[in-house]
C-alpha cells in the first residue's frame, strides 16, 4: 500500500475531503496549489535529502548489522578451523618426530650391537 508521510491513500483521501468542505471549492484550490509548492520545495531541498539518507541509514541498520554479525561468525568459524588444521598438523609433527627418533635409535642401537657392522671388512 503506498504512503506519504506515513499516511496511507484513505486517510489522504479523508483529509482531502474534509479540506474541500471547510475551505471551501475556491479556497481548497488555492490552499492545494500552496500546499504543493511548499512539499515541491521541501522534497527538493538538500535538508530533506539529509534527512531521507538519514532515515534510509536507519532503517538498513539491523540488516547491516546483521550482515556484519554473519561476517564476524564467518571469521570466528575460519579462525577454528584454522587452530583445528593447526593442532592437527603439529600433532602429526610430534608423531613422526617420534617414529624417527626410535627408528634412528633402532638403527643405531642395531650398529653396536652387531660387530660385523663396525667393521666394513667384515672382521
Amino acid at each position: 500500500m503506498m504512503q506519504i508521510f506515513n499516511v496511507g491513500i484513505g486517510e489522504l483521501l479523508f483529509i482531502l475531503a474534509l479540506a474541500f468542505i471547510v475551505l471551501g471549492p475556491k479556497k481548497a484550490v488555492v490552499t492545494a496549489r500552496k500546499i504543493g509548492v511548499w512539499l515541491r520545495n521541501l522534497v527538493t531541498s538538500p535538508l530533506w535529502r539529509e534527512a531521507m539518507n538519514a532515515s534510509n541509514e536507519v532503517y538498513d541498520l539491523p540488516r547491516h548489522i546483521l550482515d556484519d554479525a554473519e561476517l564476524q561468525s564467518l571469521v570466528n568459524e575460519l579462525d577454528l578451523s584454522a587452530q583445528e588444521i593447526e593442532n592437527t598438523l603439529d600433532q602429526a609433527h610430534l608423531e613422526t618426530q617420534a617414529e624417527l627418533s626410535s627408528i634412528n635409535d633402532a638403527f643405531n642401537s642395531g650398529f653396536h650391537a652387531n660387530p660385523e657392522f663396525d667393521d666394513p671388512s667384515g672382521r
